[in-house]
């Protein structure tokens, strides 16, 4: 079982934005209260290739904060619940909703795992 920090995956927290000029982006924000989503590096791909070199990030949205269904990725949405990245749970958004994270597409690594207290772990 692989077993990570999530301070040990570069976590950023987002806020998603749509301009006047049309385009959407993913701004970085300093606290979980003003956050949206978290990034952070993909633990497999993390372990796979000792470290963040050549490892994608994952991106999980929170519709209890704003996200729309619309909004890539998509399907799944999370509630963060904690302070911090160092206490971070990723929670169902509603009820009978997934609490893990779940990579799927063709020729992805196919990460499947929990954010919990800060700890993520493999399914």
């Amino acid at each position: 079982m692989t077993m990570f920090k999530l301070t040990d995956l570069e976590p950023e927290f987002l806020r998603h934005e749509k301009r006047d000029d049309g385009h959407t982006y993913h701004v970085h924000v300093d606290s979980i209260d003003k956050a949206q989503g978290i990034m952070f590096l993909c633990p497999a791909c993390f372990k796979a290739n000792k470290g963040k070199v050549g490892t994608h990030r994952i991106l999980c949205w929170s519709s209890s904060r704003g996200i729309t269904e619309d909004v890539e990725p998509k399907p799944g949405r999370w509630r963060l619940d904690g302070t911090s990245t160092a206490d971070l749970t990723l929670n169902a958004e509603h009820p009978g909703g997934a609490r893990s994270v779940l990579l799927t597409g063709k020729g992805g690594c196919e990460w499947h795992g929990f954010i919990t207290n800060g700890l993520v772990t493999d399914a």
